[in-house]
């Protein structure tokens, strides 16, 4: 059973690092993309799609946020499409 849990949680965490958050996205370095940042590496997003994605409602998206995004379609990969 441990290492089951010990798989999952390796593979939660190789999946949202696939999608962290790139230096291109995060110009301030601070882990997290606001929708001014994201905008510049995605031009179409809306304030209403950004909402969705930010989860949490802190006005930023993190690592997780973005790779929910990616995973649900929302946010085109930023390693695949970049």
């Amino acid at each position: 059973m441990k290492n089951e849990i010990l798989a999952a949680a390796l593979m939660t965490s190789v999946a949202f690092s696939v999608h962290a958050m790139s230096a291109e996205i995060d110009t301030d370095g601070d882990g997290k993309a606001s929708f001014a940042e994201l905008q510049v590496s995605y031009p179409e997003l809306t304030e209403e799609v950004f909402g969705e994605i930010d989860s949490n409602s802190d006005g930023l998206v993190d690592d997780e946020e973005m790779a929910i995004a990616v995973e649900l379609g929302n946010l085109a990969d930023p390693e695949i499409d970049a």
